[in-house]
């Protein structure tokens, strides 16, 4: 693809981030990093459907909130669940009807399971050129399986949404990793975006890996 195509069929973010970027290359995958209450969730979906009407197809993958909180979520940002262009692939086990559009997966140690569901939700909604995958949340994946079979499936999850020309949205707590795994995983990643607290509550948001922005830190309203 010609830079000039790739810019042009950059997704979208609508004003989410505090820094000068119009929008993410196809095919990157990035991962949001932040502590507890950081506002780092909200940016994940902000990521996925930046306006009320999402310009492309969302798959969210839920180790943590099951899919009715996942879309009362959506719901508060006014953005509409479609069967049709929104799917959730839940692995957490919860208990829930078969909805249209929800994939259930027994629990987050079903790393093949969660696989299969993701590949029928894309298949679903008829292989779409274009498509948002939000991946929530990898710390809560690591509370079921250990460090290398996390790792290598995102690392396959990363690789096959990056091949398909897909954005990938990744959430991670790195308060609750050693800093060597968190940087591990973060080596899976295309770009990253960092959110830190001071003690009195200030946010602020860094950004790497993203062409021609400066990983400076810049307030973080959220």
């Amino acid at each position: 693809m010609a830079e000039g195509d790739a810019r042009t069929d950059r997704y979208c973010l609508s004003d989410v981030l505090p820094v000068d970027v119009d929008g993410i290359d196809p095919g990157l995958n990035v991962l949001v990093s932040g502590p507890p209450m950081s506002g780092k969730r909200q940016l994940v979906f902000d990521l996925l459907a930046p306006e009320a009407v999402p310009a492309d197809p969302i798959v969210v993958m839920t180790t943590d909130d099951p899919a009715s909180r996942i879309r009362m979520q959506f719901d508060d940002r006014n953005v509409r669940f479609d069967e049709s262009s929104f799917r959730i692939v839940d692995a957490t086990g919860a208990p829930g009807d078969s909805a249209p559009g929800i994939h259930r997966v027994s629990s987050p140690a079903d790393l093949t399971g969660m696989g299969v569901a993701f590949t029928q939700a894309v298949d679903q909604m008829t292989a779409p050129d274009r498509l948002r995958l939000g991946f929530v949340s990898i710390s809560t994946l690591l509370q079921y399986v250990d460090a290398e079979r996390a790792f290598s499936f995102l690392h396959v999850l990363s690789r096959r949404t990056s091949a398909a020309g897909y954005l990938g949205v990744y959430s991670i707590d790195p308060t609750t990793h050693e800093d060597r795994f968190v940087n591990v995983v973060t080596s899976i990643f295309d770009a990253s975006i960092e959110i830190r607290e001071d003690d009195d509550g200030t946010r602020e948001l860094r950004v790497r890996g993203l062409p021609d922005v400066a990983p400076e830190w810049t307030p973080f309203p959220h």
